[in-house]
């Protein structure tokens, strides 16, 4: 996929952010952990073997999210090794300890290595996300894609049809019986 569609990382932060919301929800797991890992590393590592993607995965912001989201997941998963080693007293002041200065750390380092160039800042799709506008004034590539340009309400209305009525119909029966599959 990272070498025939650019869009890529949409999928790349969207998987991370299931996985964020599981750790969220508390339903981490053993096969969440192993999935996840797995996703990560291999993708990474078989992404990095693209010519022209190279070093992105582990230089731009848009990979980011992925990458703290598997950090935070060995964090957690080590938390839940010690959890079952320590006292309750040590392992509460471990963890504020740890917390505290991982967070320190993180942000000094993500700030310094995007101040000298580590680490590439957001790309203009990332930009266009939040400001419709923004392709259409500063990257028209991005704004002649048909794709990429705001659809009309009426629009939204003609392709859907009937399941705008049928929507809270169907996030209940999704709701009623949640698990981790239907968390996505």
């Amino acid at each position: 996929m990272v070498s025939a569609w650019g869009g890529y990382v949409f999928i790349i932060n969207l998987i991370p952010l299931h996985v964020f919301v599981l750790l969220l929800m508390q339903r981490y797991s053993r096969r969440v952990y192993i999935a996840y890992s797995t996703f990560y590393i291999v993708g990474l590592v078989l992404s990095m073997q693209i010519p022209f993607v190279g070093f992105q995965p582990i230089r731009t912001s848009e990979h980011m999210a992925a990458a703290g989201v598997f950090a935070l997941l060995q964090a957690y998963a080590f938390l839940q090794y010690l959890k079952d080693r320590l006292t309750r007293q040590e392992f509460q002041t471990l963890f504020f300890l740890g917390v505290s200065l991982a967070a320190g750390v993180v942000f000094l380092t993500v700030i310094y290595l995007t101040y000298t160039g580590h680490i590439a800042p957001w790309s203009g799709r990332f930009y266009s996300l939040w400001d419709t506008g923004y392709a259409k004034i500063h990257i028209p590539i991005i704004a002649s894609v048909s794709e990429h340009q705001p659809t009309t309400w009426v629009s939204f209305f003609f392709d859907l049809h009937i399941l705008v009525c049928t929507f809270p119909a169907g996030l209940w029966f999704c709701i009623k019986n949640i698990n981790d599959e239907r968390v996505f």
